[in-house]
């Protein structure tokens, strides 16, 4: 009896001491576990703050770009601006010189109309001359213009001026009557005929209003109205001339306005 209790005592002893040895297995294997766990948390927590750590540094350099567009915006904003006033200022400046240059034509136009109206007047009063009396000139287009410049090379200013007014009456439409009635007005200018070199200006003007001979035209007509003392015409002929710096128009003005 005693035997079977003890023997009952000794397995009993033994399945404590077995059921504590697996207790103790198990415990071990959890704490490897957690362990094991600690150790990836860690390697993961690890991640974590490296792309943290990443991530914070894309966001700086992302907000140091945009700061640096924004600061290139501004100045390409205030550049634009800038030259946006710079070429208006230009702009501006080119209207007013323009304005200018346009009043200033018009009171070209508008004297040049005045010594026209002014020249009416006096052509009323010019008996119609051919001033070659006597001499015959040809019927042909070609061989008057040809007599015209052997007249002229020959210096017979009587049958040169004869031919040149015989010319402008037949072949008005001709592009050689410009410098030829101009070198007509010169003749009579040249020769004192102050009344026929104010005529023929008026129809030059009328003819060629911006003729290659313009203001030669005009300055001998200015001459011509001094001479007779039409101070008005001079006065006109020489302010117009004087707006161009042509010659001595200047002084040959100031010399008109004390014209009696």
């Amino acid at each position: 009896m005693k035997f079977r209790v003890v023997c009952l005592s000794i397995v009993a002893s033994c399945a404590l001491l077995s059921q504590g040895f697996v207790c103790s297995t198990r415990v071990e294997k959890m704490e490897a576990d957690i362990a094991a766990l600690q150790l990836q948390f860690g390697e993961i927590q690890k991640r974590v703050n490296n792309d943290q750590t990443q991530l914070t540094e894309m966001i700086l350099r992302a907000d140091k770009k945009l700061e640096e567009l924004n600061n290139t915006q501004g100045k390409t904003h205030d550049q634009v601006a800038q030259q946006n006033v710079q070429l208006a200022l230009e702009l501006e400046k080119e209207r007013a010189e323009l304005a200018d240059m346009r009043g200033r034509i018009d009171v070209q136009q508008k004297t040049i109309s005045d010594l026209q109206t002014a020249l009416q007047t006096l052509m009323g009063s010019v008996a119609g001359t051919t001033g070659g009396s006597g001499i015959i000139l040809p019927s042909d287009q070609e061989a008057l213009f040809t007599f015209i410049e052997e007249k002229k090379a020959a210096g017979d200013s009587a049958s040169q001026r004869a031919g040149i007014q015989e010319f402008v009456r037949r072949y008005p439409k001709d592009p050689r009557v410009e410098p030829i009635l101009a070198e007509l007005v010169s003749l009579y200018g040249a020769e004192k005929s102050d009344r026929d070199a104010i005529a023929y200006a008026a129809q030059y003007l009328q003819l060629f209003p911006n003729g290659a001979n313009r203001n030669e035209v005009i300055y001998v007509m200015g001459e011509a109205g001094l001479r007779i003392g039409n101070c008005d015409l001079a006065q006109k002929s020489f302010m117009t001339l004087q707006s161009l710096s042509y010659r001595d128009a200047g002084s040959r003005l100031k010399e008109a306005k004390n014209c009696k």
